[in-house]
């Protein structure tokens, strides 16, 4: 893509927006290039402000070439002003100047919701690699809170994982376990004991230094606080420190531990931090970024030097909130896209990464309800849904799902004809969140209910409301999805054992059967039986109708040749540290 020219310094020539609303109220009312006669009084009473100020900023205004303004000397003489600027090209270049120099607040600020809403269509023009080493990638949501212990959408746990840092971390090149906070570790009696040991020297962003009692605090917290990942520590005894040293001890063996403390939700906090009141909007970390802006218009994220690891190649990543559909014509990256359209002009191809995505968009049934309260009735619902899913949405993006993940099959394919519908009840009610491939999917379950005689209405929550799961009482269907992370094994236990939504509506007895499972694979040494384990447990859960699996999708990502350091994380994110421009 083209680069853009570095933007002028700020200059006493250059433009405010103070001054521009100040020619936009001078203006008002005058007609372009037309000299009329106007006293310094009444410039001054335009501007709101006394006549020496007037002066100044008349001034300005003219050595920017926006106005002529003569003033009159002597007895008889009447001052002239002469308007040489169009008051809209003047803002919208202006606003222009604003996005190009990553001002994105500065633009905002004092437009009315229209005028904002055209500012954001713009946006995408200005995206794209920095003459100041700084990429600039679109989203198409403002962040939710970053509290690690509470964050569920992969979005905000990919960030989590670019802020802050935990005590291990997963490497997706060689499929394990490595030292990050802690460099060392031991293990004793079958994993009921666990001993680390801290890097010297660790420091948060905010400079303060990293202590052993943090780790103490931040994994008390999880395990005592209510949060959606509060399971993962429940057998958590205590914690004992000597120096850098963490002595751990937990009530039953555990294999999975390191795993454990590997994922974002065990990252480190500073003690007593999320108890500062925008913490969850600005937490601080140690990681290899700091999160310096979060608001509606954009979250930015600054490398962080003081970090233990390899410092970021990229200063700054600047993440731009720009309405889903926009087109991006000047963008190095560019997220789930699946075809070329809208790409800017290049010498070379880009490059395209795809992945199945280790996961599926599901439907649950409310087993509370006479029609979905047997396993077999739960399974002819998904398998007449998933037909007429595969019927009606599939796509290039996506392929029909008979298990839980892509590869597996725990129940029979969609057929080429449409199946009969079971029975169902004469009033439903659905619900799913604000994610547009679930929105699709949610839209298709409704227009199948409707065309089996149903009357479906269908609640669209913000993903935060969502996983509150208030709806379990009332709803009849829920339309979700999971994602697991780089750790699939790992992903897939924390999922059985209540890190997925669809524990909101099984029974008793499939609950007990989950935690014994759940308990053995903690205490198996050998992940290939782990992984039989739970493969057994998801043929479970679909065998029972627990979960319908509805569509895996195809995760896509493109990116222009002089973007660097590129690769596709399983969430469908990419690692921020290693993203380079050329100088």
């Amino acid at each position: 893509m083209p680069r853009r020219p570095a933007a002028p310094p700020s200059t006493a020539s250059t433009p405010t927006q103070q001054l521009v609303e100040q020619y936009l109220r001078l203006a008002e009312g005058q007609v372009l290039l037309t000299t009329v006669a106007m006293t310094l009084s009444e410039v001054s009473q335009r501007l709101c402000c006394g006549e020496r100020n007037a002066r100044l900023l008349l001034s300005r205004m003219q050595g920017l070439g926006w106005v002529s303004w003569t003033p009159g000397r002597g007895r008889g003489r009447v001052s002239t002003l002469r308007l040489r600027q169009d008051p809209g090209a003047l803002r919208i270049g202006h606003l222009r100047r604003l996005l190009d120099q990553g001002q994105m607040e500065a633009a905002f600020s004092g437009l009315p919701q229209q005028a904002r809403a055209r500012i954001k269509e713009a946006l995408p023009a200005f995206l794209g690699g920095t003459p100041g080493g700084a990429l600039r990638m679109p989203f198409y949501r403002p962040l939710h809170a970053l509290d690690p212990q509470q964050v569920t959408r992969r979005t905000e746990a990919h960030l989590v994982g670019q802020i802050f840092e935990g005590l291990t971390r997963y490497d997706r090149d060689t499929e394990s376990i490595r030292p990050a906070l802690a460099h060392h570790w031991e293990r004793h009696q079958d994993g009921r004991q666990w001993r680390l040991w801290l890097r010297p020297g660790l420091r948060f962003q905010d400079g303060r230094p990293l202590r052993a009692q943090d780790v103490k605090a931040t994994l008390l917290r999880l395990r005592d606080a209510p949060g959606p990942h509060r399971l993962l520590m429940s057998h958590l005894r205590s914690l004992t420190l000597k120096g850098q040293r963490i002595d751990i001890a937990l009530d039953s063996p555990d294999q999975l531990f390191l795993h454990r403390l590997a994922a974002s939700c065990c990252v480190i906090l500073p003690e007593d931090d999320w108890r500062r009141e925008d913490f969850a909007r600005l937490p601080i970390g140690a990681g290899a970024f700091r999160l310096v802006r979060n608001n509606e218009h954009r979250a930015t994220l600054a490398a962080f030097d003081g970090y233990w690891g390899e410092r970021a190649l990229l200063d700054e990543i600047d993440l731009w909130v720009v309405p889903p559909g926009s087109p991006l014509p000047a963008v190095d990256l560019k997220l789930g896209r699946p075809s070329a359209a809208g790409r800017a002009p290049s010498d070379a191809p880009w490059h395209r990464l795809a992945q199945m995505e280790q996961g599926c968009e599901h439907v649950l049934l409310n087993p509370a309800r006479t029609h979905f309260a047997s396993a077999a009735a739960r399974r002819a619902v998904g398998h007449w849904l998933r037909t007429h899913v595969a019927l009606h949405t599939l796509g290039d993006r996506h392929i029909p799902a008979v298990g839980w993940l892509p590869g597996w099959q725990h129940l029979p394919p969609p057929g080429q004809r449409p199946v009969p519908p079971p029975a169902l009840p004469r009033q439903l009610r659905l619900v799913t969140y604000q994610l547009d491939d679930l929105i699709t999917l949610a839209r298709s379950v409704k227009a199948a209910c409707e065309s089996a005689g149903s009357t479906a209405t269908l609640e669209i929550l913000s993903a935060p409301d969502f996983v509150k799961r208030d709806w379990a009482s009332w709803a009849d269907l829920a339309i979700s999805g999971e994602v697991l992370g780089d750790d699939i094994a790992f992903g897939q236990y924390r999922c059985l054992a209540g890190g997925s939504l669809f524990h909101t509506w099984i029974g008793a007895g499939m609950a007990r059967s989950l935690a014994a499972t759940c308990a053995r694979v903690a205490a198996d040494s050998d992940p290939e039986q782990r992984l039989q384990h739970m493969a057994r447990a998801f043929a479970g859960l679909a065998d029972a109708g627990v979960v319908l699996p509805m569509r895996h999708i195809h995760q896509q990502l493109e990116h222009a040749p002089h973007l660097g350091g590129v690769s596709l994380a399983r969430c469908g994110w990419m690692d921020f540290k290693k993203l380079w421009l050329p100088d």
